[in-house]
């Protein structure tokens, strides 16, 4: 069986819209402060069992109360009449090897759960246009996303020189001089924004893409590309980088 995972969040049960998303990148993604994410109450579901979290996958009395309150409706709302519900997890060796610090016993249904219940979505739609995947706040984001982010700087300067000694690129034309100061400033910002992890990156990242589009030649479009899908969902760049990385320094020894 496939995990499941939820937050509690402004008095609902969110479940996490993607596989590959975490509770925090959920809860970023949906607006949530990630200073006060140590108190959120979140919870997974995964072999048969329910459990309810919070912080370093502990609990606390209110989870206790919370896992009674909601664990019911959560049952009910999934048709997974048999999920044991419990709370904290005991950490193995592997993500595989894990189990509940303890389970709660079954209780129905009151009233109160049954208005929450009518209130819990499980497609967890939001309003956002572009559902960010990456997490700003993460070190080793933030480490691979800087230097990343200073590779395509490289690369669009590059692209510049080369073009402008074909004499494929105008900068007498004002339209082509700005479009060229904003990839390469925005670029810039990312860099240190990816550094400093400011939220305003993801959204300078979205500037700089559009900028490398609107030039229109093939290698601009081609690392707008390239910055627009790293901007919008880091995953897979984060794992190119960091396998290469592990390639230099084997070969270095």
């Amino acid at each position: 069986m496939k995990r499941i995972l939820f937050i509690i969040y402004e008095g609902e049960i969110r479940f996490v819209p993607d596989e590959r998303m975490s509770c925090k990148e959920y809860y970023q993604s949906i607006g949530g402060d990630l200073s006060k994410y140590k108190n959120v109450i979140r919870g997974m579901i995964r072999d048969g069992k329910l459990v309810f979290m919070k912080g370093n996958l502990q609990y606390d009395n209110e989870t206790i109360q919370m896992a009674k309150k909601c664990g019911p409706i959560i049952k009910q709302q999934l048709h997974m009449p048999d999920l044991e519900v419990g709370c904290g997890v005991f950490r193995g060796e592997t993500d595989e090897d894990w189990k509940p610090m303890f389970l709660l016993k079954e209780e129905s249904l009151n009233d109160e759960q049954k208005e929450l219940l009518s209130r819990t979505d499980t497609s967890s739609n939001t309003n956002n246009i572009i559902d960010f995947k990456n997490d700003i706040s993460d070190d080793h984001f933030s480490k691979y996303a800087t230097r990343f982010s200073f590779y395509l700087l490289l690369a669009t300067i590059i692209v510049k020189v080369i073009l402008h000694f074909q004499n494929n690129l105008d900068m007498n034309d004002r339209w082509i001089s700005l479009l060229v100061f904003v990839q390469i400033i925005s670029l810039v910002i990312c860099t240190i924004g990816y550094k400093l992890k400011s939220k305003i990156t993801k959204f300078v990242g979205l500037v700089a893409s559009f900028a490398l589009f609107f030039l229109l030649d093939l290698p601009d479009i081609i690392i707008g590309i390239i910055n627009l899908l790293f901007t919008v969902d880091q995953t897979y760049i984060v794992k190119i980088l960091e396998f290469f990385n592990k390639l230099i320094h084997k070969n270095k020894k």
